[in-house]
């Protein structure tokens, strides 16, 4: 044992054994245990339990458009990183709670921040100019098919640089 330590072979035992692999993952971006940064422990999901999707639609001219395809990357990283860096969670049970919801004043400047980078995004990215931004959560199953209307969170306006929030958690 004193040899493998004298060796210096332990160092790269462990970087083989424990760290490489979670370099690995994290770069090509794997979700499954135990390469994960999801909360998967954060809160027990039953057959009960209702499932919801955030969704992201904007005001072009007359034209309601969904913005799933200008993400810039996949929707549930996307959504992910929308829901645990910026909006937030208004749950008293969740993984994310307490977090970020420091004060109305710091959400209000997060999600200003975060809407006007993603329409100047659009804006440059894509040559769409936009008036308002929806954010939207929908009900799903399982199979994340819709089981009621979506509901309007809140919106961005292009014009002012607000994000003006409808619902209860978040004004």
């Amino acid at each position: 044992m004193k040899r493998l330590f004298k060796a210096n072979i332990y160092k790269w035992l462990v970087f083989f054994l424990i760290l490489a692999p979670n370099i690995f993952t994290s770069i090509v971006g794997i979700e499954s245990f135990p390469y994960t940064s999801a909360p998967m422990f954060g809160h027990y999901v039953g057959d009960d339990t209702e499932l919801y999707l955030l969704k992201f639609e904007a005001v072009s001219g007359n034209e309601l458009i969904d913005l799933e395809p200008y993400y810039g990357r996949p929707a549930a990283y996307f959504v992910r990183y929308f829901f645990s860096k910026v909006y937030g969670s208004p749950g008293s049970i969740s993984a994310f709670n307490g977090r970020l919801s420091e004060s109305p004043p710091k959400f209000q400047r997060r999600m200003n921040t975060f809407f006007l980078d993603f329409a100047t995004y659009i804006r440059e990215q894509h040559g769409i100019q936009l008036q308002k931004i929806y954010l939207k959560s929908i009900r799903v199953d399982k199979n994340r098919n819709p089981l009621a209307e979506a509901i309007v969170l809140g919106y961005y306006d292009t014009n002012t640089n607000q994000y003006t929030a409808l619902d209860e958690a978040h004004k």
